[in-house]
């Protein structure tokens, strides 16, 4: 193969790679708020149905799928998370624990 075949081959991986990572915007609600306690420019990633959500202010969430339901995770503790609906295609909610993070596609508000 040519060595500019395998650049070309490489930057595809690499570009492939990143196609599941998306900027976004966090609101982060305390367990039974009904208005969020911080906003957060963070970075929700997705492969093989493990996500991955860096928030600005250092906090990252690492998830992985459980049993055979969709939308059913494990945090990194092993504390079950939930994805659940009702933004729509504006975004993703995921029930942990302890709060909740509204995942937004939409950061305009934070800039």
């Amino acid at each position: 193969m040519h060595l500019l075949g395998i650049i070309a081959l490489g930057l595809g991986i690499a570009l492939q790679a990143l196609a599941d990572s998306a900027d976004a915007r966090c609101d982060i609600y305390p367990k039974g708020a009904n208005e969020p306690s911080a906003r957060y420019f963070c970075v929700f990633s997705q492969r093989q149905g493990y996500i991955t959500i860096d928030r600005a202010d250092g906090v990252y969430y690492d998830f992985m799928p459980t049993g055979d339901r969709p939308g059913n995770y494990k945090d990194s503790h092993g504390h079950p998370v939930y994805r659940q609906s009702g933004l729509g295609n504006e975004g993703l909610i995921f029930k942990l624990k302890e709060e909740s993070v509204y995942v937004y596609w939409d950061t305009s508000e934070l800039e």
